[in-house]
């Protein structure tokens, strides 16, 4: 194997400046054009289905993705940082790709039994299994883009996902033009209705697998054309990377539990179907919002790595400062022109009847999540290129705790939607904010006052 100081990207801060720059107008690029298509999407998926079919649906998506997460382990950040030194390791590349779909598949077919064990419809097994299945193949591909990541080689991966989206959107404009409710004429019944709901759900999460598979062998390709392959499987490497990622995967599991999956799980409690099909079209217009920073974050993340690691504290410092005032001013707009422009879009994207005079907060509210996010990502990456990721995952217990009495209030306190929704909006924006400013002092006490 090569010396990895011959083939280590050159770190000197104006070069990394020029590539951290590149690397993410070129994920953001790709990820507008995506937002596009996905649009497109998700128009013609809330025109199509039901609100009863449509929260049906949001409910299969995020049970799936919790899996997802919990797969995750934080294998991608890992993959990045340990390929920051060696960016073109076969061997690396390889054991990650073991352990991620070993853990995908453990994961995954975990959340069929369970859905079958819950005694849940035939539908909801069916679309879980096949969401289950695009995730998989979403999970090899996040190796890949690690990757293709801390080669700083993001067009290649971009132009993969963008791939994907493409194929996914004409799927289902195929399936909208071909099962929609107009193309049957006259008023339909409920039962039939139903049936059209569920039968249109299948198709689409078939083409969601689809553009998964298309998106997972595009990646592969683009890896083999720049690794150096090792086709023999270090179990050794598999422990360690397993082991290293442990608690960025526990800082992920628990991060989304108050951010994203109890208030989408209460919510579906405490909301009737209506109300849910709203709140699940803010939200996910939040989540989309909010993976701006994480673009930004895992660019600079090599570059991050190498500083803290070779002692370049003032270097280090003065990426963290200028990301911190791109994310600052970030978040300022997205809450200012999120909350005014949000319920335009918000019909723009799906339709009028989502946007519901009772829920006038919700979007606000998470505007402002979503943007607390970007000062999280900030921390977390931060940190995780300090090695601090331990400090940081048992701070995560604390936010969880600090959130969930938030959550807790909801049972008790006022039995009206919109209170209990204030308070759920209000315990994910609070845990989120304790862990920006601990992780921000503890960083900032770390590498930047330290000299």
């Amino acid at each position: 194997m090569p010396n990895s100081k011959t083939i280590a990207p050159d770190f000197s801060l104006n070069v990394l400046g020029r590539k951290i720059v590149f690397s993410t107008l070129v994920q953001y690029a790709g990820k507008i054009a995506q937002l596009v298509l996905a649009a497109f999407s998700i128009k013609m998926i809330s025109n199509f289905l039901s609100q009863n079919g449509f929260g049906a649906y949001s409910a299969i998506s995020e049970y799936a993705l919790f899996f997802s997460t919990a797969a995750n382990l934080g294998i991608f950040g890992n993959v990045v940082r340990i390929m920051a030194d060696r960016p073109r390791d076969g061997s690396v590349f390889l054991s990650a790709l073991a352990l991620r779909v070993g853990t995908a598949l453990v994961f995954f077919v975990t959340a069929v039994v369970l859905a079958l064990l819950n005694g849940s419809g035939t539908g909801f097994v069916i679309g879980t299994a096949l969401f289950c299945g695009s995730l998989f193949f979403d999970n090899v591909t996040s190796v890949c883009d690690g990757m293709l990541q801390a080669n700083y080689l993001m067009g290649r991966a971009s132009f993969a996902l963008f791939a994907g989206k493409l194929v996914n959107a004409g799927v289902i404009f195929l399936v909208v033009n071909l099962f929609g409710r107009s193309s049957f004429g006259g008023a339909l019944s409920p039962v039939a209705g139903a049936k059209i709901d569920s039968l249109g759900m299948f198709l689409i999460f078939g083409a969601v697998l689809a553009a998964s598979f298309l998106t997972a062998g595009l990646s592969l390709y683009f890896v083999s054309r720049k690794i150096e392959w090792s086709w023999a499987v270090n179990r050794q490497m598999i422990v360690k990377i397993f082991v290293v990622s442990l608690p960025f995967g526990i800082i992920n599991i628990v991060n989304n539990l108050y951010f994203r999956f109890l208030p989408d799980y209460l919510s579906h409690q405490f909301l009737d179907d209506k109300h849910f099909a709203s709140f699940s079209i803010s939200f996910r217009v939040a989540q989309v919002l909010s993976l701006a920073s994480t673009f930004l974050m895992f660019s600079a993340l090599p570059g991050l790595t190498e500083y803290i690691e070779q002692g370049h504290l003032d270097k280090a410092r003065k990426l963290y400062s200028n990301i911190k005032k791109i994310l600052f001013a970030g978040g300022m707009a997205l809450v200012v022109f999120g909350s005014l422009l949000g319920p335009w879009v918000i019909a723009l994207l799906t339709h009028e009847k989502y946007n519901l005079p009772e829920f006038w907060f919700v979007l606000p509210m998470m505007m402002l999540l979503a943007a607390i996010s970007y000062g999280y990502d900030l921390v977390l990456v931060s940190l995780f290129a300090a090695g601090d990721d331990v400090w940081f995952m048992k701070r995560e217990f604390l936010a969880l705790g600090i959130a969930g009495a938030f959550f807790g209030l909801s049972y008790f306190i006022g039995s009206d939607m919109t209170t209990k929704m204030a308070l759920i909006l209000a315990g994910a924006i609070v845990g989120e904010l304790f862990m920006v400013v601990s992780g921000m002092w503890k960083f900032e006490k770390r590498c930047i006052a330290k000299d």
